[in-house]
């Protein structure tokens, strides 16, 4: 049921700026017989055209204006810093080292090469 409710809000949404040209489709005879404003001047075949475009500006004008009107927040936002030390190092205990006997076994620290031959371009003739 939910995902059918934001499907409805969502097509209205999308059709409410079509509104005043489906009205103008829906009631094109009563428009341009009634409501054209050059309904005297025939030859300019305007038909209701003006109409629309008036209520196609005014809904314009209704989109472009901010519905909280002129008025600026006076409340601002402070920045909010926290810091949380997530490993505490207890360096007030001595380390402790213990001579061991084969101390003068070598252990590679660094990684080793796997190429032990390189091998190199060809010579130019």
């Amino acid at each position: 049921m939910k995902p059918y409710i934001i499907l409805f809000v969502a097509l209205i949404m999308l059709v409410k700026p079509l509104w005043p040209v489906i009205e103008y489709v829906a009631n094109y005879d009563y428009i341009a017989k009634v409501l054209c404003e050059n309904k005297d001047r025939p030859q300019l075949h305007c038909n209701g055209k003006c109409y629309l475009a008036k209520q196609l500006e005014k809904q314009q004008k209704d989109q472009d204006k901010n519905p909280f009107g002129e008025q600026r927040s006076k409340t601002e936002i402070q920045p909010l810093f926290f810091f949380q030390s997530l490993l505490v190092l207890n360096l007030s205990t001595p380390f402790q080292v213990f001579p061991s006997r084969n101390s003068f076994l070598y252990l590679g620290i660094h990684p080793q090469l796997f190429i032990w031959d390189i091998s190199h371009p060809p010579e130019v003739v």
